[in-house]
């Protein structure tokens, strides 16, 4: 199949080659030459990167590359004329003599526009936007670009935070940086992300979607958001794909170091850096390059939190929601540092052909080293006060290496290349250690716990903090509830190969092309494996011996561990063993609420170092920390294979048209080896739990998708472009959807209610009939304001059954689920399980962008930069629901009544897809003076579903909008350094998530985080 599959792509593409020529063109084409050459800055020697290169009166053109490379090949020989361009810059007009069948080096100094009979001095931020809008209108298809320049001056933490300010994108944060992208109304997993065009491994446990907040920014040249993908590239990327672009090394040597202090001032934290170091230069007559790149970073990422709960006062015919009032209140503040390290080496070496091979590689390391304390507040006097601390450890390792080349040959040009990425992701220490204050009425007097809250106090949901003062927080009568120790372990390893070979050819002046065929084979291995152990001590006597590191098992001693020992309640260990002489506590939201206590981190980890090889006796029995099979059941071990082939055809008509159409296959081959348990897993961590059986189990899935491909560029006018796009493109579902688990579950303590999770073997690809048109206007004074309007038609779009209720079969046959549940199972259960939508899906957006200069303005405005963008984005999709039925059942004969029972009778309902803002919009203004600069950018995002409603209960979930600030200061200091002042997220913005019932029109507060502000002061110095 695959032999055939690439047959055919060339089939496509050679009789086509073949009828092109005619004699005139056959003899033209013998005797065409090649120019070559750089465009760089006559002020600063520095490369235009995007800068248009045409042949005058044909068809010929192209721009520089990332290091400001032009390359033109099928010229005619003999004397022409290059015409050289770049917004801002004046046009050149260069006598050249083609040689027949040769190759001419023309390097290229541009000099800066004059406006008004005055130069124009560009600014930092002024060539940052320049090199973007450059970039953008030299590509054939639709991109956004953050150049070099803009990275520098933008005071973002990440890559993510970077992409994050392009139109179409909004993001998802942990500890108050982006991590994850979501693009144009899509998850993450929808979007492709790669280095230099090299896929990067995803870290996650079980998405697609790649975490950005582990790359630094600092180690970048650019970064290339494509909006519309052309037949070269990869498939599996339906919501566009982010290029995180590096450079080769400049024939100038260059050495750069960023160093910063930084401050945290939710945490009151200046221990923190970040430091960035490049190097680049050739060597031997520019014939060897080398570039390194190390930074090295640590960050308080610390965040504070509260999460109210509500009880629903519901109609007991029809299960629908009447009222709310508040049932508890929880509150956390987690102390975390994030420290991330990197290097990157990038060799490479000019072969006599004109092209170059080029060895890179990218590594990235980031620990999370966090203590999250929680308690919480409860507003009924028979209910327990619960506090706790989890310690956790998390190592994320992103490598991507590839070895490439771009070589030239008997006219033909093969772009290659092999390529490893790698991800691990790991959690060695993940320990959870809680207690409880009982709610225990005595005599009718509470004596632990909460006093009963009032009705009117509970019924002021807008107020939930209202049943603070109600708490008695009488630690001294807190105990030891459980111990919960947690692994997990994630891997994905990627190897990679392409072929890509390509052949212009000319028609007389005005007609031009290239013919382009290729390949690539991608082979896949993933991994993930977890493990739980807990000491349910509610419910168990304490232990009381220990095996010690000899082996030897002997009676607990705790006065040889760093605790000194445990207070007891006769077999209750009492939580002040855990709490310094003054319990800690931490003033959050400004001091509105006070978290306490907090527990002692040192005492919790050695409780864990010792505890952890309990028995209950001198033989070894009945150790203190039980495992839990469950958590196996998520393992799985994958194989995924990708062979994709294309032919694509790009067509000049003279310099205003430019036409590419094309096809794209791409055959996939999985295999997974995965965990089920049909038999209930029920009960754990009760002493009573039958824990069931799990059993190994494999599956297979294949897929082979034809993607059409047609892209039309017209140059309207000297500042007008028009782009249409229509193409198919994929997007592969995450890697724990398809495995054939299979996890029934009855409900226990920890985890109450009955449950199926389900995956699919059969779950089948996403497919996306992608249509676009761009409308570009650009000039000196307007400076690029572009506008996109787009439409997605999805077909299969994979989605989940989120935890719906159900108690019958009928919901299986219903979504294609092999699964049974045994006829003797009727319990009302939750189900979990993906599905494709037999429903379209649809995408439907506009973009609007406009970035300029006001250097035309006089005196001291000209000075600004000006850039934002909005995208307004409306979707639509069915989504799985369920309807409650209540039917009568004659369970006993007559004279016996019949038994009402109820039914949960499997619906759809069409909704927005989740996980997306209908508004997303960034707005940056920057001023510079002499060596001054500053810049001030927003972003906003409004706020969007992420949960949908059961169709019961008519509860949504949300995620409530924001508007973020950031501040950036630049001052020069001689021409060779930089003062350095960022401030992020100027205003301390609150993230949210909210709860929305349809029915009452009522939207509640179910979680708040906030992250506080940060302050980076530095110094950049380049030599």
């Amino acid at each position: 199949m695959r032999l055939s599959l690439f047959a055919l792509l060339a089939a496509l593409a050679l009789p086509a080659r073949a009828a092109t020529p005619t004699p005139a063109a056959t003899s033209a084409d013998a005797q065409a030459g090649t120019v070559t050459g750089t465009v760089t800055d006559a002020a600063t020697g520095e490369t235009l990167i995007g800068a248009a290169v045409r042949v005058e009166g044909t068809s010929l053109g192209a721009a520089t590359n990332i290091d400001g490379v032009y390359r033109l090949s099928s010229v005619p020989s003999g004397p022409q004329v290059l015409l050289v361009s770049y917004i801002g810059y004046r046009e050149q007009r260069i006598e050249v003599a083609v040689p027949e069948g040769g190759t001419v080096e023309v390097n290229v100094v541009l000099e800066l526009a004059v406006v008004e009979g005055e130069e124009v001095v560009v600014t930092g931020q002024a060539a940052g936007q320049r090199a973007a809008i450059n970039q953008q209108l030299s590509s054939d298809t639709i991109v956004n670009v953050v150049s070099e320049e803009k990275i520098q001056e933008l005071p973002d933490a990440n890559a993510a935070e970077s992409v994050g300010r392009l139109p179409g994108v909004s993001v998802q944060r942990s500890g108050g940086e982006a991590g994850r992208l979501t693009l144009r109304g899509l998850s993450g997993a929808f979007t492709n992300i790669t280095v230099d065009g090299i896929a990067v491994a995803p870290s996650g446990a079980e998405s697609r979607s790649v975490d950005l907040s582990a790359i630094s920014q600092g180690s970048l040249s650019g970064i290339e958001l494509f909006k519309a993908l052309t037949p070269d590239k990869d498939a599996d990327a339906i919501a566009g794909s982010v290029n995180l672009v590096t450079r080769r090394a400049p024939s100038n040597r260059q050495i750069r170091v960023t160093a910063l202090g930084s401050y945290n001032g939710l945490a009151n934290d200046a221990g923190q850096y970040d430091t960035n170091v490049r190097y680049g230069q050739r060597f031997f007559n520019d014939f060897l390059g080398v570039q390194l790149t190390g930074n090295l970073e640590q960050r308080n990422r610390s965040s504070q939190e509260l999460a109210p709960g509500f009880r629903r006062e519901v109609d007991p015919q029809t299960n629908a929601t009447l009222s709310y009032e508040v049932d508890e209140l929880d509150l956390a503040y987690t102390d975390e540092t994030r420290r991330r390290s990197g290097v990157g080496g990038i060799f490479d070496v000019n072969t006599p052909d004109g092209g170059f091979v080029k060895l890179s590689a990218l590594y990235n390391h980031t620990l999370r080293d966090y203590v999250t304390s929680s308690r919480n507040y409860v507003a009924s006097g028979n209910e327990d006060i619960f506090f706790s601390a989890r310690d956790r450890e998390q190592n994320i390792d992103l490598l991507t290496s590839a070895l490439t080349g771009e070589n030239y040959l008997l006219g033909v040009e093969a772009t290659w290349g092999a390529s490893y990425a790698r991800s691990a992701s790991s959690n060695p220490f993940d320990f959870e250690l809680t207690f409880t204050e009982p709610s225990l009425t005595l005599n009718g007097e509470v004596t632990a716990g909460t006093r009963p809250v009032p009705v009117d106090v509970r019924r002021d949901t807008d107020n939930p903090a209202g049943i603070i003062p109600y708490a008695l927080n009488n630690f001294s009568a807190s105990y030891l509830y459980s111990g919960r120790f947690r692994t997990e372990e994630a891997s994905d390893a990627d190897l990679s190969a392409y072929l890509n070979l390509s052949r212009d050819y000319t028609l007389g002046p005005s007609i031009s092309g290239e013919f382009k065929v290729g390949g690539k084979y991608r082979d896949k291995s993933r991994s993930r494996d977890r493990t739980e152990v807990l000491a349910p001590y509610y419910v168990e006597p304490f232990p009381g011996f220990v095996q010690l590191a000899d082996g030897t098992i002997v009676p607990k001693d705790y006065a040889t561990t760093p605790l000194g020992g445990l207070d007891r309640n006769g077999n209750l260990i009492l939580g002040t063993s855990f709490l310094d002489d003054t319990p800690r506590s931490e003033g959050i939201y400004g001091g509105q609420y006070n978290l306490n206590p907090i527990l002692n981190r040192e005492a919790v980890r050695a409780f864990w170092e010792y505890d952890r090889n309990g028995f209950a006796d001198d033989q070894g029995r009945s150790p203190e920390y039980d495992p839990n099979d469950e958590a196996s059941i998520f393992f799985y071990d994958i194989a995924e294979r990708v062979t994709a082939g294309y032919a694509m055809h790009t067509l000049n008509l003279g310099s205003r048209v430019t036409w590419i159409a094309g096809l794209r296959v791409e055959q996939e081959h999985n295999d997974y080896l995965s965990r089920y348990a049909d038999d209930e897993l029920s009960g754990f961590p009760t002493p009573t739990a039958r824990p069931g059986v799990i059993r190994d189990t494999t599956s297979a899935f294949s897929e082979t998708v034809w993607l059409p491909n047609t892209h039309l560029l017209v140059r309207a006018t000297d500042w007008l472009n028009v782009r249409l796009a229509a193409y198919r493109a994929l997007a592969r579902p995450d890697f724990n959807q398809r495995l054939a688990t299979v996890a029934v579950r009855q409900g226990g303590l920890f985890f109450p209610g009955n449950s199926v999770t389900l995956g699919n073997p059969n779950l089948r690809a996403a497919k996306a009939w992608n249509y676009e048109i761009n409308t570009s206007f650009y000039g000196p004074r307007i400076g690029l304001f572009s506008v996109s309007a787009f439409y997605k038609d999805i077909s299969d779009y994979y989605q989940t059954i989120d935890g719906l209720p159900f108690n019958g079969n009928e919901v299986f046959e219903t979504y294609g689920f092999s699964y049974r549940r045994p006829a003797n199972n009727t319990r009302e259960f939750a189900l979990t399980a993906p599905f494709n939508s037999q429903s379209p899906t649809t995408v439907l957006g506009l973009e609007v962008e406009h970035q300029t200069n006001l250097a035309f303005l006089p005196g001291v405005l000209s000075g600004f930069v000006l850039g934002y963008n909005g995208t307004i984005i409306r979707t639509r999709t069915v989504i799985p629901a369920v309807q409650r039925e209540e039917v009568f059942v004659q369970v006993q004969p007559p004279p016996f009544p019949p038994t009402r029972q109820v039914r949960f009778i499997a619906s759809e309902t069409e909704q927005k897809l989740q996980e997306q803002p209908d508004f997303i919009a960034n707005v940056s203004l920057g001023y510079d003076f002499r060596s001054f600069s500053a810049r001030v950018s927003m972003a906003h995002q409004a706020r969007f579903y992420t949960r949908f409603s059961d169709g019961v209960s008519r509860d949504d979930a949300l995620r409530g909008g924001f508007t973020r600030w950031d501040l950036a200061l630049k001052q020069a200091i001689g021409s060779r350094a930089s003062l350095l002042l960022n401030v992020n997220n100027l205003t301390g913005v609150e993230e949210t998530r909210l709860q929305y019932n349809a029915a009452l029109d009522r939207t509640l507060l179910r979680n708040s985080q906030i992250y506080g502000t940060t302050i980076d002061l530095g110094l950049r110095i380049d030599l």
